[in-house]
């Protein structure tokens, strides 16, 4: 059975999440829990370790720095960030890491459970092949898997191809192509579709006006998000959010 280490110095979060991922995975997955990097490092140090989900910021050790001593403990180890942070600087040192997946905290447990899943799907999966072409498709297609994750985690902020392209360490040409290639849509259309699933769950389940919406999807007016909400779904999001009451 694979294990999965969470490492939170906030015992509230990480008993939750213990308890959350030990009962959907029950029969699967080993779901250890560790206060602080030094207590994870010990069982790290005593057994192997599948995947890992920590937080960044925590005293003495950050969730970096333990990804680092995991990666040569345990190679193969996949590292999910579980963080309060959404910080462009943290993202990016998470991915220059290959870090498997960053997680803002809040975003619900149907979000964990969905990326351990497939955490734990790829580490069932076949052997990798070995060769250069195959790392570099694998770095390719982890880079965009992060990308995706950054994307949906900032959707406030500044998605231009550039800001992505120096996010991700990849020429803007580059990775326009890549993203093309890899999603079979182009990087605005999944920063398009994504907004739109945002919107669509926040009409349907919160009470926000549609102005805070707007203005927390990063939409510059309330007019511009209601005429692109119209184009998108055909009604203005006051008539959407009467239908899906």
């Amino acid at each position: 059975m694979r294990t999965l280490l969470i490492v939170d110095d906030e015992l509230l979060i990480a008993d939750g999440l213990c308890e959350l991922l030990a009962r959907s995975f029950s029969g699967r997955l080993n779901v250890l829990c560790r206060y602080s990097a030094a207590a994870a490092l010990q069982v790290a140090q005593a057994q192997p370790v599948d995947i890992l989900l920590t937080d960044i910021n925590m005293p003495n050790v950050s969730g970096l720095e333990l990804h680092r001593s995991m990666q040569a403990l345990h190679p193969s180890c996949l590292v999910i960030y579980l963080t309060g942070y959404s910080d462009f600087e943290y993202a990016r040192t998470a991915l220059d890491q290959h870090a498997y997946a960053y997680i803002l905290k809040g975003e619900g447990d149907d979000v964990v459970i969905s990326i351990v899943e497939q955490a734990l799907s790829q580490l069932s999966g076949p052997e990798p092949e070995i060769g250069s072409d195959s790392e570099t498709e694998d770095d390719g297609k982890d880079r965009i898997r992060f990308l995706q994750d950054y994307i949906r985690n900032h959707l406030n902020e500044d998605l231009s191809l550039n800001r992505l392209a120096e996010f991700s360490h990849l020429h803007p040409v580059y990775l326009s192509r890549v993203f093309k290639e890899i999603t079979g849509i182009t990087v605005g259309d999944f920063i398009n579709r994504t907004r739109l699933e945002k919107v669509e769950s926040l009409l349907k389940t919160s009470r926000l006006t549609v102005l805070e919406i707007s203005r927390k999807l990063g939409f510059a007016t309330d007019n511009y998000f209601c005429r692109w909400f119209r184009k998108q779904t055909g009604m203005s999001p006051h008539q959407y959010r009467e239908k899906n009451r």
